[in-house]
């Protein structure tokens, strides 16, 4: 009857709680029972290749392989776990069952020392056949074990909060995650005689290393060598004996790098595990990890990572059946970007100060304080005018160039920065076509009418607002003079008159111009602008200087190189505007800007006549003898050109490094030469082009044989007309630095 007592007792209690565990949290129950039986296994996926626009491979992912450890081995617990299983093993599960937890932990006790020595051991060849310190190797374990420590944490706080929101008890010992599971990177891309030597290693040591495939990024243009002719240079560089160069990853600046560090905006961006308002995780196969993943993280791999970065594969297998399902991992899109390599490397060439041409030479204005044989930070775009693809984009010195420079050439971190795309710069005259056809289009200057230049702009005052041309050197004369009346467009451009430009900016106002450049492209790819309320309160004040300055594009106005080729390309378009395209075959989005036909024509006439005419501005240069040698050399190609010389910030020199300047100069004027090119005899143009040179002084005598060896690269690889020196010289890739 006791008994009976006692069951009858028990039994609604037992029937309870079998009605919670069946009905109440029964399918909760059953999805955690089956996790258990079901082990995730990630497969690897591999990113796109990055190709040039003549299919080229830039970058590509080639096998390798990583050494990956356990979560066991990361935090110090593996050899006390192997020696608890081997004492398991050796007294058999019902003995085992039978000691008690003192005596457990003995028979660990007893064990655990050869398995620490083991540990110790691996950790010392993991060491010296990565090629790092034991304390670097240790720094790395304990940030696998940190990481992994705090996302169990997490979980585990997320499912207490979860329980108390249903009203259960939060005393719960947390359970293992996911990670916990799996093995963690330790070492990347390992030679494959390292892999198979750690496989050995890894087969003695159970639940502690595993060597698994992998890839790493491989840049088949990172030595190259490329031939340049000098026959066409400036007379004291000439030679007929042709530069081979070699040149170490020129196309690192545009194609860029990954890194095996995941930022936390990465993670928020795109996480491999996202939380879900009804509890589930979400598993985003592309999604980003903590640990052990690749992010695009500058240049092209940054600008195109969502189509690079591919989707992992997954393996899920029961234990009861072990069945198998599989998703296949998928790879990353090839992406095809608008560079040619071969053009960017000549281009690449012709900025590089071992050839000379961005180097302080005796026949440059250049400043005083600089000397015969400075190198001459420098940069060059190439747009396509038709489709507004980037062929190429060049930047001088790169940071192998600056290994022992001094420091006031570089600056602290110059030599890394891409300035064909970063560095902002006032433009100088390379201004004026835009300022002319924004007033044609405004209305406020006909396209026939004639400005009188007589020098200075402001009638009562000569020493402001000057012309170039109004200076003691040339006997104060004025481009009236020159010509023999005031001036039309095209000898205002041809010439470079700055009066006519201060008059156009006047009526224009600068609201109204800086509108016109914001549509033109100017301040909108790194470039700086007035903002709209800013320009307006220049024509409120009636700041007439203010605004006339900005028609020679000097002031409150920096671009870009980019910038400048792309306006120009809008130009040889007839106002046809894009953004500047990085992707091939990209359906570009046109705006049309009411730019008047004949408008466009003569500008384009004055800028032909630039390089066209013997007072044009990038028609020849003048050595210390009298003699003259012609700027843009580039026979079969029809140029249309515009110099510039721009002020720039004061130069400050220290020559001797030790961080005080020895001089500070005024006169180190930025030189440009924008030009648009074609075939000969073709009256459209084909090619943007934009030439920089930091602190080179004059525009023609400086950027402009700059701009001559662009134009001969172009040709040189089937761009434009016949190659100026006959069959193309190839570009040899892979040759030894």
């Amino acid at each position: 009857m006791v008994l009976f007592g006692l069951v009858a007792l028990a039994a609604p209690v037992l029937g309870f709680r079998l009605f919670m565990l069946t009905v109440v949290h029964g399918a909760t129950l059953a999805d955690r029972a089956e996790e258990r039986l079901d082990t995730e296994r990630l497969l690897p996926t591999w990113r796109g290749r990055l190709l040039d626009r003549k299919g080229r491979v830039l970058a590509e992912d080639v096998a390798s392989y990583d050494a990956a450890v356990s979560y066991e081995f990361a935090n110090g617990s593996w050899a006390r776990a192997r020696a608890a299983d081997e004492a398991r093993a050796a007294l058999g599960k019902s003995a085992w069952r039978k000691l008690s937890a003192r005596d457990r932990e003995g028979a660990i006790d007893a064990r655990e020392g050869p398995w620490r020595e083991r540990s110790t051991a691996l950790t010392e060849v993991l060491a010296v056949r990565g090629g790092v310190s034991r304390e670097e190797l240790q720094r790395r374990l304990d940030a696998i074990a940190k990481r992994i420590d705090a996302r169990a944490a997490s979980v585990h706080e997320r499912a207490m909060a979860s329980r108390a929101k249903r009203g259960l008890s939060v005393d719960v010992t947390p359970e293992p995650i996911r990670e916990m599971r799996e093995y963690h990177t330790l070492l990347n891309d390992i030679p494959a005689e390292t892999a198979n030597e750690l496989r050995k290693v890894g087969d003695e040591m159970p639940g502690g290393l595993k060597v698994v495939d992998a890839a790493r990024r491989n840049h088949p243009w990172q030595a190259t060598e490329v031939e340049v002719a000098r026959d066409r240079l400036p007379r004291p560089i000439r030679t007929s004996v042709p530069l081979v160069m070699k040149l170490d990853d020129p196309l690192d600046g545009l194609v860029g790098s990954v890194r095996d560090e995941v930022w936390e905006a990465d993670l928020k961006r795109r996480p491999f595990e996202r939380q879900l308002e009804d509890g589930t995780v979400e598993i985003d196969l592309g999604g980003y990890r903590a640990q052990g993943d690749w992010v695009g993280s500058r240049g092209f791999e940054r600008r195109f990572e969502d189509d690079l970065r591919g989707l992992r594969g997954q393996v899920t297998r029961r234990l009861d059946t072990d069945e198998e399902d599989r998703t296949a991992p998928t790879p990353g899109a090839d992406v095809r970007v608008t560079i040619d390599a071969q053009l960017q490397m000549r281009v690449q060439a012709a900025l590089d100060p071992r050839l000379g041409l961005t180097r302080v030479q005796s026949w440059q204005a250049h400043s005083d304080g600089l000397r015969v044989g400075d190198i001459l930070p420098a940069a060059a775009v190439i747009v396509d005018v038709a489709s507004g693809d980037v062929l190429a984009a060049a930047s001088s010195p790169r940071p192998e160039d600056g290994k022992g420079l001094n420091a006031f050439v570089l600056g602290a971190d110059s030599s890394s920065m891409q300035r064909a795309l970063e560095g902002a710069y006032p433009p100088g005259s390379i201004v004026k076509p835009l300022v002319f056809l924004a007033g044609v289009a405004e209305g406020v200057i006909g396209e026939t009418e004639a400005v009188a230049c007589n020098g200075h702009f402001f009638p009562d005052r000569k020493d402001v607002a000057r012309c170039w041309i109004y200076r003691q050197q040339y006997q104060f004369t004025t481009h009236s003079q020159r010509v023999g009346g005031p001036l039309v467009i095209e000898d205002a451009l041809a010439r470079s008159c700055n009066i006519y430009f201060y008059t156009v900016a006047q009526r224009l106002g600068a609201q109204r111009l800086c509108k016109w450049y914001r549509l033109f492209g100017l301040g909108t790819l790194g470039g700086n602008l007035l903002s709209d309320d800013a320009a307006a309160k220049i024509d409120q004040r009636r700041d007439t200087f203010a605004a006339i300055s900005l028609g020679i594009g000097q002031g409150p106005l920096t671009v870009t190189p980019l910038e400048l080729a792309n306006a120009y390309a809008i130009i040889g378009r007839g106002g046809a505007t894009s953004a500047p395209a990085w992707r091939r075959n990209a359906a570009p989005s046109w705006t049309q800007l009411p730019l008047p036909a004949g408008a466009v024509a003569r500008a384009l006439e004055g800028l032909r006549r630039v390089a066209a005419e013997s007072y044009g501005t990038a028609h020849h240069m003048e050595y210390g003898d009298g003699s003259r040698d012609p700027i843009i050399d580039a026979p079969g190609v029809r140029v249309w050109a515009k110099t510039g010389t721009a002020e720039a910030p004061p130069l400050r020199l220290d020559r001797d490094g030790d961080g005080t300047a020895e001089g500070t100069f005024t006169d180190a004027d930025h030189a440009w030469c924008v030009a648009l090119v074609g075939d000969e005899g073709s009256p459209r143009p084909r090619y943007a082009i934009a030439v920089l040179v930091e602190h080179g002084g004059g525009g023609g005598r400086t950027s402009g044989p700059v701009m001559a060896a662009v134009i001969r690269a172009l040709s040189e690889e089937g761009y434009l007309g016949a190659s100026s020196h006959g069959a193309s010289i190839p570009v040899q890739i892979g040759a030894s630095q």
